[in-house]
């Protein structure tokens, strides 16, 4: 018997009202999938259980599956109710999930007004309040591909504020990235967000370190693995990967943590849709509570996976140490990139690594079938 839903009330923010999602052709000369390439849609989701916490920090902390990026029918271009899209992920094994509909308020359940949850959510799925602000535009600074398309797409994560009609964004006319950006930030500020998401940031490319540097502290999160934008991932001849990009900034001693996401819009499993859900999702150490996972992600107690399932994801000491959950068949490899560059590489179920004296140290662990899962940097 399905679990009773726990339901938060998501928001959505607006971009461009007539804006709509746009699915532009892959490069021209795309470069191979990367390992954390995302399922067909054809095929099964497969979600493993989560083991238990191996060493928490709070009474009440568990490992919490979630997915901070989730479309439904309100978005416009998701033809699934929202109570259908949430059946969904309760049913494969989600803990929460943020509704990111674009451009105009989802109520789920009511008036929730200066609230990120509706319900008591000791039991069920957890849905947080959410937007993903949508600015679709032609020809930013630094430039895209030779489409001119740009795309601003930033996730407010845990909004208080319930605007009653869409928000018409930005009223700046200029081509800067940097201001479109700063302008989506303060729409999530306004809306009482708790955490701001950079999405996709190489969609079209037109994301350079520069920008991204100058973008990063005012954001939290950011995505280093949307499972629908497999080639703007991994970056090509002319372009840094998004994890490039990631490392470019903790270069410069800026917080930004790692995510990994589905961008699902497509629920029908039979009729092998083109933005299928499971794709990808974090695993956030924390109680099962609406702000606990808010502050989890803020304080990036969390690992990101594309179908790997860790037990130990964490600092302990001054050791980074890596663990993946027992009962495997596959082989692992656990890579540690220190300040940008992967400095060791251990085949097996579990690593650890001295966190340097400057800078910092993360680890990427990749599966035989290419399933990765990211550990956040931690630094002295």
């Amino acid at each position: 018997m399905m679990r009773a839903l726990v339901v938060v009330l998501v928001l959505a923010a607006c971009g461009s009202p007539d804006s709509p999602r746009t699915t532009p052709a892959p490069p021209a000369t795309p470069p191979p999938p990367p390992a954390a390439a995302a399922p067909p849609a054809d095929a099964a989701v497969v979600v493993e259980p989560l083991p238990p916490v191996a060493t928490p920090s709070e009474p009440g902390e568990v490992w919490l599956r979630g997915s901070t990026h989730v479309h439904a029918a309100p978005s416009g271009d998701s033809s699934t109710p929202v109570h259908d899209v949430m059946h969904w992920y309760e049913a494969h094994g989600y803990d929460f999930i943020v509704l990111t509909d674009h451009n105009k308020v989802t109520d789920v359940d009511g008036d929730t007004q200066g609230k990120v949850y509706v319900h008591n959510p000791e039991h069920g799925l957890i849905v947080l309040a959410g937007s993903e602000l949508t600015y679709n535009r032609k020809h930013c600074e630094p430039p895209g591909d030779a489409s001119g398309n740009c795309r601003i797409h930033v996730n407010a994560i845990g909004a208080t504020g319930r605007p009653p009609s869409k928000l018409i964004w930005p009223a700046h006319n200029g081509k800067d990235r940097v201001a479109l950006y700063t302008e989506a930030f303060d729409v999530a500020h306004n809306i009482g967000a708790s955490l701001i998401q950079i999405n996709h940031p190489q969609y079209y490319w037109g994301m350079t370190p520069d920008v991204l540097a100058a973008i990063a502290p005012k954001a939290q999160l950011v995505e280093i693995a949307n499972a629908q934008f497999v080639p703007w991932n991994a970056g090509d001849a002319d372009h840094p990967s998004v994890e490039a990009l990631w490392d470019s900034v903790l270069a410069k001693g800026i917080t930004l943590w790692g995510v990994a996401s589905d961008d699902a819009h497509d629920y029908d499993e039979h009729r092998h849709e083109k933005y299928p859900p499971g794709g990808g999702w974090v695993v956030v150490r924390a109680r099962r509570d609406p702000q606990a996972i808010v502050a989890a992600l803020a304080q990036g107690h969390f690992y990101a996976s594309s179908g790997v399932t860790l037990t130990h994801a964490e600092r302990e000491g001054n050791d980074l140490v890596v663990e993946v959950a027992p009962g495997t068949q596959n082989q692992y490899a656990i890579a540690f990139i220190e300040n940008g560059k992967t400095v060791e590489t251990v085949n097996g179920l579990s690593a650890k690594r001295a966190v340097p004296q400057t800078g910092y140290v993360r680890a990427v662990v990749t599966r035989d079938d290419g399933k990765q899962a990211w550990v956040q940097p931690v630094r002295r």
